[in-house]
């Protein structure tokens, strides 16, 4: 009796459990049914707009239309296109750019080159990619192509034209617009004080007045070393140039007029140190001319002088080329010249 008791009881669980069982699974059966319901709703009114699509014949030539949507929204872009195929000995001219799409905004345009295609045709294609400005009913007038066969004159013109097309443009906005108020005008704000902008402002104007400073010590210094310079004696000044043009060996190495060019300067600064002739501002002539004016230079030793810068002008501009002894005669004559007009005390000896 137990046993059969025992057997019953678990005969009754196992059939509850089998109905939950089932219960879940219709549930489930129809949630999926429902779904599958929604989405092939959402589909069909997806696939209800499948844009618009027209096709036009005129002899050789056939035109295709084609718009991916019929009904778009303000935000959304219309994609047109205009596609020609002739006949391979006919030519074809498509519409004017924009033309017949001024309402429309043209956001991208390109038409192919022509392509031949089978039965010994031709193909040129122009696609628009348009974006509205309003909402309403956007109109796109018959658009015209042209062909005539190779070689034809004008006057045996021919053309193909499309429907007119109508594309409508939705706003994004709620139908029960006229019920929406606008807010009040909040009163204005006052705008925070940044002071970022004075600090740059301070630190820009400290590194400029660093930078002056610098470029102003430097240029003083640079002033004081030529000012310490001068305020040697000139004789002194015109022997260490001396020395100095001696040690570069510029004979030796073949660049005489190099040489006179700089022995004729260092005879002409000495000239303006020592007896404040412009003497290096001048050519030879003009300055030869004005040693009569000037009562400064020592006569006895302007002959000294013109022969001097005479020869050098040979060197420099006429293309003679001296020997070694003129060379240092040219040398020995300046150093003489400086060492006899040198201002009392001078000793040229020491460089």
């Amino acid at each position: 009796m137990i046993n059969i008791t025992c057997n019953k009881s678990e005969s009754k669980k196992r059939i509850s459990l089998a109905g939950v069982i089932s219960l879940v699974l219709l549930c489930l059966f129809g949630v999926m049914s429902c779904s599958n319901t929604k989405n092939q709703a959402a589909s069909s009114d997806k696939a209800k707009d499948t844009g618009i699509h027209e096709t036009y014949e005129n002899g050789p030539v056939s035109l295709a239309l084609d718009a991916d949507k019929k009904e778009i929204t303000i935000a959304q872009r219309l994609n047109l296109t205009i596609s020609a195929v002739a006949d391979e000995d006919y030519e074809l001219t498509m519409p004017a750019f924009g033309d017949k799409l001024e309402q429309f905004g043209i956001v991208d345009y390109h038409t192919t080159q022509p392509e031949l295609t089978d039965k010994n045709k031709k193909k040129i294609t122009r696609s628009y990619v348009l974006e509205p400005f309003l909402s309403g009913d956007y109109i796109i007038p018959p658009m015209e192509v042209k062909f005539r066969k190779t070689g034809a004159g004008e006057g045996e013109d021919h053309s193909i034209k499309t429907s007119e097309i109508t594309v409508k443009v939705k706003s994004l906005l709620p139908s029960d617009m006229k019920d929406m108020k606008l807010n009040d005008i909040k009163p204005p704000v006052a705008y925070p004080r940044d002071y970022r902008l004075w600090l740059w402002i301070g630190a820009g104007a400290l590194v400029v007045t660093a930078i002056a400073l610098t470029v102003f010590f430097f240029l003083r210094r640079r002033k004081n070393g030529d000012v310490q310079a001068v305020l040697l004696p000139p004789h002194e000044l015109a022997y260490r140039d001396l020395d100095a043009l001696a040690a570069e060996n510029l004979v030796e190495r073949g660049e005489v007029k190099l040489f006179y060019y700089r022995i004729s300067g260092i005879l002409r600064r000495y000239i303006e140190n020592r007896f404040g002739l412009r003497a290096p501002e001048q050519t030879t002539e003009e300055f030869l001319s004005g040693l009569d004016k000037d009562s400064a230079l020592p006569a006895d030793y302007r002959p000294l002088l013109r022969t001097f810068l005479k020869n050098c002008d040979l060197v420099k501009f006429a293309e003679f080329m001296p020997e070694n002894e003129e060379i240092e005669r040219a040398f020995e004559s300046c150093r003489a010249f400086i060492r006899g007009t040198e201002e009392k005390g001078g000793n040229p000896d020491a460089l």
